[in-house]
């Protein structure tokens, strides 16, 4: 059984919707993770015996590529010896902008303009708007419009995104991505560095297969024209594959497929393909400690909670 850590953000900044991590707590992570268990990487076990050891092994990953990962999350795994995967979305690397979930919420907090036209038919009346007159409204709709996007066609939602950044041409968009300097001063430390797609799109919502493809295998050949290797790991963005998913990302090459799914990993019952996460995020202490040893959701299992 091994434990499977899911990171994004490590940030001493808070963010009203999408909280980073606090620095302070992720030390603390780290430091209890690798006092109860052995951290390795999930590249290495999967290629080795130790896989279906008895060993109490736990994996460190972050999705996404921010620039925090290098600034603050890597001296911590440093002082504790410990050797971390990251997942990077390769446009986001190559024009240093954050993936459509963060540029999403961004525009919304930072916008000056009240009008906005949004009146998709596919969207419930509730989502649809002609204006937001505060950013407490932008950032209360934002809230709601998000979970609903990612449950939509991968078509749909990206009317609603075009729609929005030609509306919201105000906002300058932060530059908080790594670079690829600084994914090799990552690799030669030891870490490793996986795919996280092309766009951050969410390949099972993708019904056309050859757009899968191309996120699949574009992500994959960008980073071993900058890093020396084809990657063994892809990791869908907001957890989302299905059946073809997997196809396609064995057909590219990869070798490990991740999710996110708040539960540990059993190498002899699960697929290879949907290999469980569990996602920690900025929350007290004592929640955070209950996540990492799964007794939240071993509760929420013997209640029937979902």
């Amino acid at each position: 059984m091994i434990k499977n850590f899911l990171f994004h953000r490590v940030n001493p900044k808070r963010d009203p919707l999408w909280d980073p991590m606090n620095v302070a707590l992720f030390e603390k992570c780290i430091r209890y993770i690798s006092k109860t268990h052995e951290v390795v990487l999930i590249e290495d076990l999967v290629a080795s015996d130790k896989i279906h050891s008895k060993n109490k092994y736990a994996t460190i990953m972050f999705d996404d590529g921010y620039k925090d990962n290098i600034a603050y999350a890597a001296p911590i795994l440093e002082t504790y010896k410990c050797k971390a995967s990251f997942y990077v979305v390769s446009d986001c690397i190559d024009n240093n902008t954050p993936t459509w979930t963060h540029v999403l919420e961004h525009l919304f907090q930072f916008t000056n303009k009240v009008e906005i036209n949004i009146d998709f038919g596919f969207l419930p009346a509730e989502l649809k708007i002609d204006q937001l007159k505060s950013k407490e409204e932008r950032i209360a709709y934002v809230s709601k419009l998000k979970p609903f996007l990612k449950k939509l066609s991968h078509g749909d939602r990206n009317k609603v995104l075009d729609k929005i950044t030609q509306t919201y041409t105000d906002v300058e968009l932060p530059q908080l991505m790594m670079n690829w300097k600084d994914l090799n001063e990552l690799k030669n430390a030891g870490h490793y560095i996986g795919s996280h797609s092309v766009t951050h799109a969410m390949l099972g919502t993708m019904s056309d297969e050859k757009e899968i493809k191309n996120e699949l295998e574009l992500s994959g050949n960008k980073i071993k024209e900058h890093l020396g290797y084809f990657p063994q790991t892809i990791s869908y963005p907001v957890g989302s594959f299905n059946e073809a998913t997997k196809r396609l990302a064995k057909d590219a090459g990869y070798k490990i497929g991740l999710a996110v799914k708040q539960k540990v990993y059993d190498p002899g019952k699960t697929d290879i393909f949907e290999i469980p996460r569990i996602e920690l995020y900025n929350e007290p202490w004592w929640k955070t400690r209950l996540r990492i040893t799964n007794t939240l959701e071993n509760v929420k299992s013997l209640i029937g909670y979902k």
